[in-house]
């Protein structure tokens, strides 16, 4: 997707994190403790881990804005860095709901502001990620993600029938071909090489899939031809992505569907549409 339509989506990250805000200082004492989708997590874990990562999100933005070298938030390396920042996860579900939530605020507040100040030549300069060097433009749909998969987990606590916020699916969408690549790129997959066309429906959005090798890369030119084609709603498409639904489920809801060589196309989503 244009990088004019990845920086638009900056204001959705600030709104979709006022709008949580609001829905989890709401929460009763109970609904704070209900479990969420991913198993041994409460609304509390969540909300620690989305604090905890805009403080690491924040200081690789930043970084990478001045011209810094990338480097973790703490610690000397990737190992030292995951073993702190759960140390202060800990530390931060220790405090009172109130206190968290103002730590979300505060460290959201923190990350909002370095992605706006993001610009169109700045979107390749690469901050630290565990993962690896990341170019900037990305880190703003890893903020988003992270708000909407959170948001969706939570409610899912509740309600299994939970949809994804219509604008959290719109939203993440303008990453969403990145994402595949960059996700095919660090999970375990067994070299090919193919070209896909996946459609969306709700939102409408279509993107080509290269895969060479191990490695794949996303393109908006849909034209010519392709081994197969991936057919799914936004929704289903961004579940499918982060482990958050089923492929069979998709399949027999008819909400995932595969024309052309199926073999072939399902090598590629037994890599994509893996745990998270």
């Amino acid at each position: 997707m244009s990088p004019e339509e990845q920086l638009s989506r900056v204001a959705l990250v600030k709104s979709e994190s006022e709008r949580l805000s609001a829905s989890w200082r709401a929460f009763s004492d109970a609904r704070w403790e209900v479990e969420t989708f991913c198993p041994g997590w409460q609304a509390q874990h969540a909300v620690s881990h989305l604090v905890t990562g805009a403080d690491f999100y924040t200081n690789s933005i930043r970084r990478a804005l001045e011209g810094l070298p990338p480097e973790p938030p703490y610690g000397s390396n990737t190992k030292e860095f995951f073993a702190i920042r759960a140390a202060k996860g800990e530390e931060l579900m220790a405090m009172s709901r109130d206190e968290m939530m103002d730590a979300f605020d505060a460290t959201a507040a923190g990350v909002n502001d370095a992605l706006a100040d993001i610009t169109a030549d700045d979107i390749g300069k690469l901050g630290f990620h565990p993962r690896g060097l990341t170019r900037l433009d990305a880190w703003i749909g890893l903020r988003l993600v992270e708000l909407v998969a959170h948001d969706w987990d939570i409610r899912y606590g509740e309600d299994a029938e939970a949809c994804v916020s219509a604008d959290g699916v719109e939203g993440v969408m303008s990453f969403l071909p990145a994402s595949q690549s960059r996700l095919f790129g660090v999970r375990e997959n067994p070299p090919f090489d193919g070209r896909f066309l996946f459609r969306s429906t709700q939102p409408d959005r279509a993107w080509t899939l290269t895969v060479a090798g191990e490695k794949a890369e996303e393109s908006a030119h849909t034209s010519g031809a392709h081994d197969a084609i991936i057919t799914a709603d936004g929704e289903a498409h961004f579940l499918l992505l982060y482990g958050r639904a089923k492929r069979s489920a998709m399949e027999a809801a008819g909400r995932l569907t595969i024309e052309g060589d199926a073999e072939l196309a399902n090598q590629l989503l037994c890599v994509l549409y893996t745990n998270y």
